[in-house]
């Protein structure tokens, strides 16, 4: 694992530099959806600086799930979402990467639920995930929360 440097804010976020000398970053940030369930709803999002990404460093995932296992541990009660970027067509990837990780992560505490979400009048299927403290949330109520905000974005396209 690598060592990493925390700054706290509004959006904490951390960073931290690979042995390849990469520099990637892991943020949260609070969503505010106007909705009580989802008052505690922060997206995590994580990226390398230079978008050189060639490297096959297993530290990488390592350090990025020690992060948001730290900061659940920090905030047991929030909902962790995050989407699969779309810019080069390689969401169905991340995907299949971040279900590794979390099955990679070994804990039991946590509960990890997939949305795929297509815009009517796009092409392109968005990959959502949303990861819980199954003691604070019940799955079915997730989905229907979830699902009720997603028919409402897209209502208002």
């Amino acid at each position: 694992m690598y060592q990493y440097i925390s700054e706290e804010g509004l959006c904490p976020l951390f960073y931290f530099t690979t042995k390849y000398n990469l520099k990637y970053f892991v943020s949260f940030r609070k969503i505010d959806f106007e909705n009580e369930y989802f008052r505690n709803l922060f997206f995590v999002d994580f990226y390398e600086a230079d978008n050189q990404k060639f490297f096959n460093d297993p530290n990488i995932e390592i350090t990025i799930i020690n992060i948001i296992n730290k900061y659940f541990d920090a905030n047991p009660n929030i909902i962790l979402n995050y989407v699969c970027d779309v810019v080069d067509y390689k969401q169905d990837f991340r995907k299949r990467l971040f279900d590794k990780w979390y099955l990679n992560s070994k804990t039991n505490m946590f509960s990890k639920i997939n949305f795929q979400y297509k815009i009517p009048e796009d092409c392109i299927s968005y990959h959502l995930g949303f990861i819980f403290n199954s003691k604070f949330y019940k799955e079915e109520e997730l989905i229907e929360n979830v699902t009720s905000q997603l028919d409402e974005f897209t209502n208002l396209k």
